[in-house]
């Protein structure tokens, strides 16, 4: 008897693209996948994957739409963190402004932006379909506000679980389904390790994307401290989760913001390079499963 294998694809934006490079590597080791869970931007490619479990055509098609004119229309290069030297004056004024809108928004509306821009995303990458009806077994994991509790999407609209899967907080706004206020996953399971066990995988490989290292603030306000905060609380929740799982993989995406998505052939690398690395730990964990699975056997046969 054979383990059953599953992936927790965790999100983080524009770095969850590194799962491709996992997927791929897997692919090609001939290393099956029997299901897949995933978290925000772990739900988008782990849909996609489930509906064709090609690396390869799945990578070409949303190549296709990042340099399309539907990726545009999301506005996130407009967000993406500007590196270099230190900003001009004019610079720090126009982002003195920025931060100052920010902050009346937030009074006064649940997201930047309207979740239909999300929705027309989805639909340009995803083929409508009964989640339970992918060709690999797939669920989509977000978070309920109201309770603080985990949601796993096991069946209904597969577009609509991945939607409210990767609803970014602060950007998307979050969605009512039967009582519950729906976030993205990562708030509560950025990498959904529990949720494989839970689907009855014998042998989970977790894949996190989170950031590994934060640089030291300068100047730093209100929003700035309020996003570390974040980030950092995200950092130890991300390392707890993977820790759970058999084998994890955690890909070298540097500091990338989680809206850089035009920089997906360097994150599909990192994927790459990390599974490749952890090849060897891989086969050691499907093998001992195996041994144990084998001595069971003979167990019961004898």
């Amino acid at each position: 008897m054979k383990p059953k294998v599953g992936l927790a694809l965790g999100g983080g934006g524009a770095r969850g693209i590194a799962h491709l490079g996992v997927l791929k590597v897997l692919e090609e080791e001939g290393i099956p996948i029997h299901l897949i869970t995933g978290t925000s931007m772990g739900a988008v490619i782990g849909a996609m994957y489930a509906q064709n479990p090609n690396a390869l055509e799945v990578m070409h098609r949303l190549g296709d739409y990042l340099k399309g004119n539907d990726y545009e229309s999301l506005g996130l290069k407009y967000i993406v963190p500007q590196n270099g030297n230190t900003p001009s004056v004019l610079a720090q004024f126009m982002k003195t402004i920025a931060r100052r809108i920010v902050i009346n928004y937030a009074t006064s509306r649940t997201g930047l932006v309207k979740s239909e821009r999300l929705s027309n995303a989805i639909a340009v990458l995803i083929d409508e379909m009964d989640i339970r009806n992918t060709k690999i077994p797939f669920v989509a994991v977000a978070t309920d506000l109201n309770s603080g509790e985990t949601v796993s999407f096991r069946e209904g609209s597969l577009r609509s679980a991945v939607r409210m899967s990767s609803s970014i907080p602060g950007y998307i706004s979050p969605e009512e389904l039967n009582g519950k206020l729906i976030t993205d996953g990562g708030v509560s399971a950025p990498v959904p390790v529990e949720t494989a066990r839970e689907l009855g995988a014998d042998v989970v490989i977790g894949v996190s994307v989170g950031v590994k290292n934060v640089s030291t603030m300068k100047d730093a306000h209100i929003l700035d401290i309020v996003n570390r905060t974040d980030t950092i609380r995200g950092m130890y929740l991300s390392r707890l989760q993977l820790s759970l799982a058999d084998v994890g993989l955690h890909p070298d995406v540097k500091d990338a913001h989680w809206s850089e998505f035009l920089r997906f052939e360097d994150f599909i690398s990192a994927g790459v390079e990390e599974t490749r690395k952890k090849l060897p730990e891989i086969r050691r964990a499907l093998k001992m499963k195996q041994g144990f699975f084998g001595r069971m056997f003979s167990i019961v046969s004898s």
